[in-house]
């Protein structure tokens, strides 16, 4: 029986999987180390790869580092399109805080933030980080227009960003905290809010403020 001849890979097949775990490597160093950590030298040593080689794939760290925002942002589109396939999931507001804990406690959830923070001190990461931000935003907004509608879309917005961000905090909060466990009872607190205020007709169960309830 004649073995099988492996299959070669193409350029392009090539040149994704150096970008990948590039990627993966400066998500695991920012997750360890921190964003003053995560030096170009050592992403590329993760990597089992060259200085070289990562330079010529993204020619200065803030392009490394703004391309890890749009890979780990589409790895968490795909988590939270798994979770709806597969649970049904998302349809309602208050489904929300545990899906996005679920999500954005990861590493690349805290990689991101390390990122973020530091660009605020750093006016060349900024210029290559706040355009890739407000892209991340407006693939969210498509992907809730794709998911309720348009009419629904920018009304659910503000919702979903403030959920966003108060899980972003609370997913730093758990590396701080004596008992990182804790932080789960104050995401269950935070889905007994949101039920309390479709109880209450402040919004519906999607989180579209109702209007003139008062």
């Amino acid at each position: 029986m004649t073995a099988a001849i492996p299959k070669r890979r193409t350029q392009t097949e090539r040149t994704a999987e150096t970008r990948e775990a590039l990627l993966d490597a400066a998500i695991r160093l920012l997750h360890r180390k921190g964003y003053s950590g995560a030096t170009t030298e050592l992403i590329a040593d993760e990597a089992g790869l060259t200085r070289g080689a990562l330079h010529h794939h993204f020619k200065t760290r803030a392009d490394l580092m703004a391309e890890v925002i749009r890979s780990v942002y589409e790895r968490e589109q795909r988590a939270y399109q798994e979770m709806a396939a597969d649970g049904g999931r998302g349809a309602r507001l208050s489904d929300w805080p545990d899906m996005l804990w679920e999500v954005l406690s990861k590493p690349s959830g805290l990689a991101v933030l390390e990122i973020l923070q530091a660009s605020r001190s750093d006016p060349d990461l900024a210029a290559r980080v706040a355009p890739m931000q407000a892209a991340v935003e407006r693939m969210s907004l498509a992907a809730i227009d794709q998911q309720f509608g348009s009419a629904d879309a920018a009304e659910m917005l503000p919702g979903i960003r403030l959920l966003v961000w108060a899980v972003r905090g609370l997913s730093i909060g758990q590396l701080l905290a004596p008992d990182p466990d804790e932080m789960r009872r104050s995401i269950d607190f935070l889905r007994l809010l949101i039920d309390g205020a479709v109880r209450a007709g402040a919004i519906d169960a999607r989180g579209r403020p109702t209007h003139g309830t008062g």
